[in-house]
């Protein structure tokens, strides 16, 4: 789990988990416990995730904690000599707590 400071309102998300423990729900559980600490414990206002489109597990698993899909860009990134694109996904601390702030 790792969080890029974006300024002092914004920051990135994003997780790696191994194979072995995909789909068990782990993942979730640590995405939820940290996006309730950037938000109510470090007030940041914003928080995205870039995702490979082909990575259809943490499109999923974004979409599961409520990030909206805000951009798709076309090979905007060169990684290892190729042109890949990048999904950007945003959730918002007011639609974070309007999920589940009584949850």
């Amino acid at each position: 789990m790792r969080f890029i400071g974006e300024d002092d309102f914004q920051c990135e998300l994003g997780c790696t988990l191994s194979k072995d423990h995909q789909g068990k729900g782990f993942a979730t559980e640590a995405m939820k416990i940290t996006i309730e600490y950037l938000f109510n414990s470090l007030n940041k206002h914003r928080i995205i995730g870039s995702v490979d489109p082909k990575n259809c597990s943490s499109i999923r698993l974004l979409e599961r904690l409520n990030f909206r899909k805000e951009a798709h860009f076309k090979e905007s990134l060169l990684i290892e000599g190729e042109w890949v694109d990048d999904i950007v996904y945003g959730l918002l601390k007011d639609e974070w707590n309007a999920k589940y702030k009584n949850k």
